[in-house]
């Protein structure tokens, strides 16, 4: 199954929001524990600006911009759960 340009334009970008976001709670004086619970949470709005521009303008139907969000999110929570625990690094 091939993506529209136009929905690989929007995902790219709010994956850089996200990275910048990342990077604004990452340089944040909040413990390291709250700082990992920070990360899916934050992606959520990035998500919907990603794919509600498409889904308005009738390019993605709601189905598979569910498909699409959940499989990213699924794989962010993974990384984080397992980034959590390598622990900390020497």
């Amino acid at each position: 199954m091939m993506f529209s340009p136009a929905v690989l334009v929007v995902v790219a970008v709010a994956i850089i929001g996200w990275f910048a976001t990342i990077r604004a709670i990452g340089t944040s004086k909040l413990s390291d524990t709250l700082k990992r619970w920070l990360l899916i949470p934050s992606w959520v709005p990035w998500m919907a600006v990603a794919l509600g521009a498409p889904i308005f303008t009738g390019v993605l139907p709601i189905a598979e911009a569910m498909n699409i969000g959940g499989a990213i999110t699924a794989g962010m929570a993974v990384a984080v759960v397992i980034a959590g625990r390598q622990g900390p690094r020497q």
